[in-house]
């Protein structure tokens, strides 16, 4: 999706889906954070969809001061909420693609399941800046001594032989393009 297709998907909502859809993003990307750390990723593809659709039924309940939004204006509601949910959608991507620009290593989604999350990224950054330097050859034995200091709980002998040639292969393969 290009930026100038986001954007006419922007143009077609009104200012009132923008904004409660901006607190959708934030409700989200709190939750995220917090109370829902440990929750599958899954749950993340619905949950703007549910948060917008609640927020812009009270939205519209509360603008015209009755139950209409429940009952006879329920098709608009559920098209409001669901253009809610996706607009936040859309700012999570804006932000994440354009906004967030952290450098992520090539090594990070390898250690997915070695690694616990809140160390990956500091795993995956330090163990591809220590092999960057190292010839082919050695990139083996560097995975293989450290990278038990970033497990929990550590890995046997034959797991760690096993990821240290799977990120030294990766490393020779990437070079090699």
């Amino acid at each position: 999706m290009s930026f100038i297709e986001i954007l006419n998907t922007f143009r077609a909502y009104g200012v009132d889906v923008l904004l409660l859809a901006f607190g959708v993003t934030l409700i989200v990307s709190l939750l995220k954070k917090t109370v829902m750390k440990n929750v599958p990723k899954k749950v993340f593809v619905v949950l703007p969809f549910a948060i917008g659709l609640v927020l812009y039924a009270v939205f519209r309940a509360l603008v015209t001061m009755s139950p209409e939004p429940f009952t006879s204006d329920i098709a608009r509601t559920l098209e409001g909420g669901f253009a809610c949910g996706c607009s936040a959608t859309l700012y999570y991507v804006i932000y994440e693609q354009f906004i967030r620009g952290k450098s992520v290593s090539p090594l990070y989604p390898l250690l997915e399941g070695v690694v616990p999350e809140e160390r990956r990224q500091e795993a995956a950054s330090a163990l591809y800046k220590g092999s960057k330097v190292l010839p082919e050859e050695e990139r083996f034995s560097y995975f293989k001594e450290n990278l038990n200091t970033y497990c929990d709980p550590p890995m046997s002998e034959e797991e760690l032989s096993e990821i240290a040639l799977l990120l030294s292969d990766f490393l020779s393969s990437l070079k090699k393009k």
